[in-house]
């Protein structure tokens, strides 16, 4: 019993020892996290570290060049394509601005609109989607009709494959979450089903664009999902961009709606980088616009100048968006930062 404070000393002086061996080991390691995470952090690609230069500006308010554009399309020239809802029409520019020709007006005959909304390009011709007309108005270049693909349902977005085919989203609701693929006479050649749920709602209403291995790629309006597909129509990957876990709903009439759209528009440019326009989520609405490369790994994000509803980046790397409330189009020079 003699010798018992002695061995509690040396207890003691032991578990000091080991405390300080602890806190020094602790100390290296929270100095060598912060290291790599500083590491990490310059290396990561950083928020709005992308800037855009306006090289063009269609449209004032002091004109009538544009009413209000919805959709655009631009040729490997440099011609900008865009449908005007206001107008009624098709309309072309050149690369820097000026009008070279207009097409169409109010009606549901060849050539007429109710309400344009989407276009794409093949190599010869323009396609165009009416909201409140079925089937997809066929152009050539020079804005000539050519022919009406006669397709019943309503279509919730296009994009041109080749020359004679054109893979449409179809709001239906016998066969909904599916992308068919229409030749001119507007038969299905081949159908991409991209859901199998029962109860599918809202799922018709995605983006959808191509990567150049013909990759296809489904973006949720409504949910926070982005899909990959190879060319056989075979789910590569899924993921969420915000990690937004429930969307809030709203009752209209029998229908239970969500009360705010997740993700406007995706886009490609030349580098294989994808772009996605944010929507109600965003801190910035209509305006943030997620980067991401083919694998769907955030690389950076940046804000628009204004509010848009869509997003377009052409061959040359130009990116297009909207403002004053469709009645002015603005292209803009992407700058990343290495540039």
């Amino acid at each position: 019993m003699r010798n018992r404070p002695q061995t509690w000393k040396r207890i003691g002086a032991a578990m000091n020892n080991r405390s300080r061996l602890f806190i020094g080991f602790a100390v290296v390691c929270c100095v060598s996290c912060v290291l790599d995470a500083l590491s990490t952090e310059n290396t990561r690609p950083k928020t709005n570290t992308i800037s855009l230069e306006e090289v063009l500006s269609v449209g004032t308010l002091d004109d009538d060049t544009l009413f209000q554009w919805v959709g655009i399309t631009v040729d490997p020239q440099g011609r900008i394509y865009v449908t005007d809802g206001m107008d009624y029409s098709i309309k072309k520019f050149d690369a820097d601005g000026q009008l070279l020709k207009k097409a169409g007006r109010r009606g549901q005959g060849p050539g007429e609109f109710l309400a344009p909304r989407l276009l794409t390009l093949s190599d010869t011709s323009l396609f165009v989607t009416d909201q409140n007309v079925p089937g997809i108005q066929v152009f050539d270049h020079d804005l000539n009709f050519l022919r009406r693909m006669p397709i019943k349902i309503p279509i919730g977005d296009i994009h041109a494959l080749a020359e004679d085919r054109i893979a449409a989203v179809a709001l239906s609701v016998d066969r909904p979450g599916c992308i068919h693929v229409y030749d001119l006479g507007g038969k299905v050649q081949k159908r991409i089903r991209y859901t199998f749920k029962k109860k599918a709602s809202m799922m018709d209403w995605v983006e959808i664009t191509f990567d150049s291995q013909d990759n296809l790629f489904v973006l949720y309006n409504f949910q926070d999902r982005i899909e990959k597909y190879d060319a056989d129509g075979t789910r590569l990957w899924s993921r969420p961009l915000l990690d937004i876990k429930k969307m809030r709903t709203k009752k209209i009439g029998p229908w239970e709606v969500p009360e705010k759209i997740l993700f406007k528009d995706m886009v490609f440019d030349s580098c294989g980088r994808l772009y996605i326009l944010g929507g109600g989520f965003s801190k910035n609405p209509g305006r943030d616009v997620y980067v991401l490369d083919a694998d769907g790994d955030r690389l950076a994000t940046f804000q628009l100048p204004e509010s848009s509803h869509c997003l377009y980046i052409d061959a040359n790397d130009f990116l297009y968006s909207r403002a004053n409330d469709g009645i002015t189009l603005k292209k803009y020079r992407i700058r990343w930062p290495e540039m």
